[in-house]
């Protein structure tokens, strides 16, 4: 059962990694105005000083 669990899961983790690529492009591609606004964010500030 491993290896049949191990390649079902092979197709999936070969369209995430591009995918992440690409988002994580697009993240560096955008103005630094807009990562500052995200930073900013309410719920990234709750998310950061949660605890």
């Amino acid at each position: 059962m491993n290896n049949h669990q191990k390649s079902s899961f092979h197709p999936f983790g070969n369209f995430l990694n591009p995918a992440l690529t690409l988002l994580g492009q697009g993240l560096r591609k955008s103005p630094s105005g807009q990562k500052l606004n995200f930073a900013n964010h309410p719920f990234m500030q709750r998310f950061h000083y949660k605890g």
